[in-house]
């Protein structure tokens, strides 16, 4: 088990502060079959929306009693937004209040963008300064879905990036450029496709990073990005294929109140993690996991991407 008495505190890089969106008008969406490998095509429509709802009341308060302030809005647009669950993939944050807009793949999934947050953020006290829109190429076809997209080592102000159709290359280099971050380029396939979303197979948490190297089936690049998790300093949880695919890449760690480490994934992941594996996790971090299958199964996303870090 994690003992803070021998766990150095989590420096400012992690944050006690979270945005998460209730699943009002969640369902199956059928705008991200194409390339989301790990969406079920098949669900049953009328209990969907219900039990996604439970499944989120669940895990927000399970992060609100871990000593994290959660801001929880409901997403009450007049919009078809299925996916609004996930927010950190059209908005990211960053120290000192900044914010930056992301371009979506999903037509539906722009109007998420349209939505008040911002405002209700402001009203719970926190000052947002939009310092980026990259949203504005959505008009030439190209997308970068925010820190799904892109998993940001912030520490080391190093970004990994996994290219797919939703993550283009010249807007992730132009992130890089725009927030000086280090851009670490590679590709990663599962079932003969891009993987959508980079932080679907890889986590960077303080001292250690949990990835799926397999996934990479370029050697270069596979030893590229295992070179800089090591020059950052970073211990690799090197997960399989299997494990991937039950999201455990897909976990985010934060720190709460008393600025100790809490690493946040699903129950499917955590069932996934092996004896080997959970202690050395479990040597550096406090884990906390709850159900979100319906989530999971519908939206093909899990805990991580229903997380948006708020600096």
């Amino acid at each position: 088990m994690f003992n803070s008495t021998l766990m150095q505190r989590v420096m400012s890089h992690f944050t006690s502060k979270i945005l998460m969106i209730s699943p009002n008008k969640f369902r199956n969406n059928e705008y991200t079959h194409s390339d989301n490998v790990f969406q079920s095509k098949k669900t049953n429509e009328n209990d969907v929306q219900f039990q996604a709802l439970k499944e989120f009341d669940r895990l927000r308060e399970l992060i609100s009693k871990s000593g994290i302030e959660v801001f929880s809005f409901n997403d009450d647009s007049e919009f078809d937004t299925p996916d609004a669950v996930f927010p950190n993939n059209w908005i990211s944050f960053h120290h000192q209040n900044k914010a930056i807009l992301y371009p979506m793949f999903s037509p539906n999934r722009r109007f998420e963008r349209k939505s008040k947050i911002l405002d209700k953020l402001s009203r719970s006290g926190i000052e947002i300064e939009l310092i980026k829109n990259y949203s504005i190429h959505e008009d030439e076809n190209r997308f970068l879905e925010g820190t799904g997209s892109i998993v940001l080592d912030r520490k080391s102000k190093k970004a990994y990036c996994s290219l797919s159709g939703r993550s283009d290359l010249s807007l992730f280099k132009k992130f890089c450029t725009d927030m000086n971050y280090l851009p670490i380029i590679f590709k990663s396939t599962h079932l003969s496709k891009p993987i959508y979303h980079t932080n679907v197979m890889m986590s960077i948490c303080n001292k250690f990073a949990i990835i799926c190297l397999d996934s990479i089936t370029n050697k270069n690049e596979r030893n590229i990005v295992t070179e800089n998790l090591n020059n950052s300093g970073l211990e690799i949880i090197d997960i399989s294929v299997n494990q991937m695919t039950c999201f455990l890449g897909n976990c985010i760690q934060l720190i709460n109140s008393d600025q100790y480490p809490i690493l946040i994934m699903s129950s499917r992941a955590f069932n996934s993690i092996s004896k080997s594996q959970l202690k050395r996790i479990e040597s550096q971090t406090e884990i906390i996991h709850s159900e979100i299958k319906t989530i999971e199964n519908n939206g093909g996303g899990s805990a991580r991407c229903m997380i948006a870090e708020v600096f």
